[in-house]
């Protein structure tokens, strides 16, 4: 069922989750198998990481075997420490990310490609279409606190799922006629939870202020000297400044146009965790079975 040149122009939103991302794979895996061509990509987050592999021109096979065989064992070979930023500073991710992507720029895609980040500074979405790919997709994947901000372009760069867990519009705006979105979100990181981290945070960080006199005039919750970065790690400051921006956006989070041009695959992931990696052969079932379901919509939708 492949479209011709006169055909509506389908744009995939592959959105953010964290492990139950795999679902991405079982869904990019059916459509291919139906025949149903893609025309453009756009992902956030985990969602980036599949979207760019697909798009680099990686067999969905492949790229199915690879997301199997990737055990606890080798992610921590991609452990690189770098506080205080983050824990890890994504240098050898990004090298596996280059590997996968075929070390191509945005320009050398099969599929056209964007992907969304967060500027950590001012909270704002930053799209990315153009450079490394490799690059771009480890900034859409960076978690706060986890892994240190990427800069491109004098921003500072972390995850987009912060500002855009599901860009639809941004298929729309990209040139789309059609929308297939594959939303792999789950209450268990609920924005509830999420907030009473960053409360929990700042009481800690209070705390400590108050039990050290020498800090007083050095330091405040919005603004961490050079010198008392050596006693609070920068990355709570940036955990902090993330979950602003995730606060500041709950409202406006997910938005789906109420009309025919949109289909959206949701893969019953919600009671896996974003950290659950060891489930990817269930969440890769996941997908094909959601996607087999949301079929005959699909194919309305396209035809």
């Amino acid at each position: 069922m492949s479209q011709g040149a006169n055909g509506p122009k389908i744009g995939l939103v592959l959105g953010s989750g964290g492990a139950r991302g795999y679902a991405h794979l079982g869904v990019l895996k059916v459509l291919h198998e139906q025949g149903i061509h893609i025309d453009l990509i756009v992902g956030t987050s985990f969602g980036s990481i599949i979207g760019a592999t697909y798009a680099a021109g990686c067999d969905i096979y492949e790229l199915e075997k690879i997301a199997l065989e990737l055990d606890w064992i080798k992610l921590l070979k991609m452990v690189d420490i770098a506080l205080p930023e983050g824990m890890l500073a994504g240098y050898k991710l990004e090298n596996f990310f280059s590997s996968l992507m075929q070390q191509k720029h945005f320009s050398e895609l099969e599929i056209p490609l964007a992907v969304v980040t967060t500027d950590i500074k001012t909270g704002e979405e930053v799209l990315i279409n153009k450079g490394p790919v490799s690059r771009a997709v480890l900034a859409s994947s960076a978690l706060p606190g986890i892994f240190t901000p990427v800069k491109m372009d004098g921003r500072w760069l972390v995850d987009g799922s912060l500002v855009n867990p599901l860009p639809i519009q941004t298929a729309f705006n990209m040139g789309a006629d059609i929308v297939i979105a594959v939303d792999v979100s789950s209450p268990i990181d609920n924005i509830s939870q999420l907030i009473a981290f960053k409360k929990y945070i700042k009481i800690f960080l209070q705390n400590i202020y108050y039990q050290i006199p020498s800090v007083n005039n050095i330091f405040s919750l919005n603004r961490i000297s050079t010198k008392f970065q050596y006693i609070i790690p920068a990355g709570f400051t940036i955990v902090e400044r993330a979950l602003d921006v995730l606060e500041n956006n709950q409202g406006k989070m997910i938005f789906i146009p109420d009309d025919d041009s949109v289909v959206v695959i949701k893969p019953r992931v919600e009671n896996i965790r974003w950290c659950d990696f060891h489930q990817a052969q269930r969440c890769i079932e996941l997908g094909v079975e959601a996607v087999n379901h949301a079929l005959q919509d699909i194919k309305k939708t396209i035809t």
